[in-house]
């Protein structure tokens, strides 16, 4: 079995929860899908954490614009506020932070993984044809050119992916199939493609604050959502200078 995470975003007392609970699971293997940074007030906490128990981990694009600026374009005001607060916090000048440095700097946005299920996945921060960036939202309609040309650009039957933070899967020519309990398992069909979204560990974003990660054994999906310390983690964002109230009422309410 392998644990799919993703948009940590410095959350350490939600991805604490997460990991905890994928020790119960008999998993082999977990798998990041990036924006371990951005929002939160734990990025050197989480990052940590990733660079421990995740040897397979892609960038974001909170982490890419972490390194660059012009991975930034499009953000929205208090996004760019996380970014330099974040960028502050992990302070390049000290010798402490550069091994986090040369990890975030070395991580790729999308890759092909070989889970020892006899085939081969593909996995995407974003999207297949814009690894990075491109938003696969919920409400994209069955006939949507975004969703033809992701189906088309897709080089592997399975694709993972995360950055929307709505746990789900599209198959082509339906609408967005969203998990809705706390424990979701759906059987994969043999001859059907799919692109997965694994939710979101640090920042959930379908009306349910509770953690969301996947797991994937060959043949099934299975979303777990847990309730973790949100107050706690939106506390540490209140008591952060420089972070946005917002970034952690939004955590209580899972928006």
């Amino acid at each position: 079995m392998i644990a799919f995470i993703s948009d940590l975003h410095a959350n350490a007392q939600a991805l604490e929860v997460a990991l905890n609970d994928i020790a119960e699971q008999n998993v082999s293997q977990i798998v990041c899908l990036g924006d371990v940074v951005g929002y939160g007030a734990s990025p050197a906490k989480v990052c940590k954490s990733i660079m421990e128990h995740c040897p397979v981990t892609l960038q974001g694009n909170h982490d890419a614009a972490l390194l660059d600026d012009l991975c930034a374009r499009g953000f929205h005001e208090r996004a760019l506020q996380a970014i330099d607060w974040t960028r502050h916090s992990l302070d390049p000048e000290l010798e402490e932070h550069w091994p986090l440095w040369d990890w975030l700097g070395a991580l790729v946005p999308s890759m092909e993984l070989d889970p020892g299920f006899g085939e081969s996945l593909q996995i995407v921060h974003a999207s297949p044809c814009e690894p990075l960036s491109e938003y696969l939202l919920p409400n994209l309609p069955v006939d949507h050119k975004r969703l033809k040309a992701n189906f088309a650009e897709a080089h592997h039957r399975l694709t993972f992916f995360g950055h929307t933070h709505h746990p789900g899967f599209f198959t082509p020519g339906a609408e967005f199939i969203r998990t809705t309990s706390g424990d979701s398992t759906f059987e994969l069909k043999p001859d059907l493609p799919y692109l997965i979204n694994v939710g979101s560990v640090g920042q959930p974003r379908d009306g349910d604050p509770r953690l969301c990660y996947a797991l994937y054994d060959g043949e099934s999906i299975r979303w777990r959502r847990l309730k973790y310390d949100n107050q706690g983690a939106a506390q540490s964002i209140f008591d952060a200078e420089g972070l946005p109230n917002s970034l952690g009422e939004r955590l209580l309410v899972g928006r």
